[in-house]
């Protein structure tokens, strides 16, 4: 059997081989998860993991949320709801508004909430004349400003539960991170709107009562969320209210339903929640930990490199917090108190890993749904990702 940590690499490089192939991601993924068995695991129990991943709580969960997302948004499409959203939006700034849905989306920890925020910019960066790339790395980067700074997101509750300390330091020490993101996605998407046609609003009259009458999906969606009604419920209850109210006949319920149960899609959840289970089952981050430690890396190495691969492996938030930060604890916390420039640095690595993971869901159901290359994204998502990181790696060595 080959070592864990070659064999995670191996699949990560399969990966990306097969999605630069144009081969679709479900497939490229399920076959990385599938390396990594045949090359670690007993053969016998491959199967028996297969079958685990299918039936596990959190997979039925993912899969019942993203088949409900994208049913009630194609429904919101079928009566013309996104239409008049993106027109009401479009009146005040369509520029700036493309920036703005996403990020109010991204107030809400959801799976693939960029997907939520992405039928609702479709018109307006079809409007705006953007390419496919273009309007999913705007919609996906200003998705994710809050989860450095947000204490309703899962990594950051998990991280304090990890180092035993007060949400509010984690929050305090990545907060700057948040205004950063900003500034670095704001750079890159000034230089690619500036080369679009000039789009000005024109205020109307009851912008408010239009825009909540266009979106109250949405809307109903996330504050029922914030109010701690668990999303797996939440979306089919709005999906159903969203049936009622706009009177949906049969004919227009069996193609959103059509729509909403892709098998393309649902078998691309599935192969990301087999990879990730794979991941933890073949005990790969251990070994990478392990294997860094024996090759006597110093701190910081330590500290970027395997968040940052563990993100970049499972495009989960919660994966990197969860797995790679108990494991470098020592190098975080103390008798003496947290090092919050080592706390920093690590987890700014396990959020690059994430914005750059091909597995990441708000990567690809945005990317599916802009019609976007994946491929071709790399090149607005890596620079500010490398501008990230790099500052991140400075202030460790700064205040180290």
């Amino acid at each position: 059997m080959l070592n864990p940590s070659l064999a995670l690499l191996t699949s990560i490089v399969g990966i990306l081989i097969l999605l630069r192939l144009k081969v679709h991601p479900g497939f490229a993924i399920f076959v990385g998860s599938l390396l990594i068995s045949l090359l670690v695991l007993p053969l016998q129990s491959i199967l028996s993991l297969m079958i685990h991943s299918l039936f596990n709580y959190q997979t039925l969960r993912l899969l019942i949320i993203i088949a409900s997302a994208l049913t009630l948004s194609y429904l919101m499409e079928e009566k013309g709801l996104l239409t008049k959203l993106a027109a009401t939006m479009e009146s005040i700034s369509p520029k700036l508004t493309l920036h703005f849905i996403p990020a109010v989306i991204g107030l809400v920890p959801m799976p693939a909430g960029a997907l939520v925020s992405a039928t609702a910019a479709r018109d307006l960066v079809k409007k705006i004349g953007l390419t496919p790339e273009q309007g999913t790395f705007i919609n996906y980067w200003f998705r994710h400003i809050w989860e450095f700074s947000l204490p309703v997101y899962p990594a950051i509750i998990l991280t304090s539960v990890v180092l035993s300390v007060p949400i509010s330091l984690v929050v305090v020490t990545l907060s700057p991170m948040t205004a950063l993101t900003v500034v670095s996605g704001a750079f890159i998407s000034y230089g690619i709107l500036k080369k679009t046609l000039k789009v000005k609003g024109n205020p109307t009259k009851n912008i408010a009562y239009n825009l909540v009458r266009a979106s109250w999906p949405i809307l109903l969606l996330v504050s029922s969320i914030l109010l701690g009604l668990e999303a797996m419920i939440a979306f089919p209850i709005v999906l159903v209210l969203l049936a009622v109210q706009q009177r949906a006949n049969w004919p227009e319920l069996k193609r959103v339903l059509k729509y909403g149960l892709d098998i393309r899609i649902l078998f691309l959840l599935y192969a990301v929640m087999l990879y990730k289970t794979t991941i933890e089952s073949s005990g790969a981050a251990q070994q990478v930990f392990l294997d860094m430690q024996a090759m006597g890396l110093p701190a910081s190495v330590i500290l970027a490199v395997l968040p940052l691969l563990m993100g970049l492996a499972t495009g989960f938030s919660m994966a990197f917090a969860g797995v790679a930060l108990p494991l470098l604890v020592p190098y975080i916390a103390s008798d003496l108190g947290v090092n919050s420039y080592a706390l920093l640095l690590a987890y700014v690595s396990g959020m690059m890993g994430l914005f750059l993971s091909p597995l990441h869901l708000c990567l690809i159901l945005s990317a599916e749904y802009f019609k976007a290359s994946l491929a071709r994204m790399y090149k607005y998502i890596l620079p500010p990702a490398i501008v990230i990181e790099a500052i991140a790696i400075l202030i460790y060595y700064i205040a180290n």
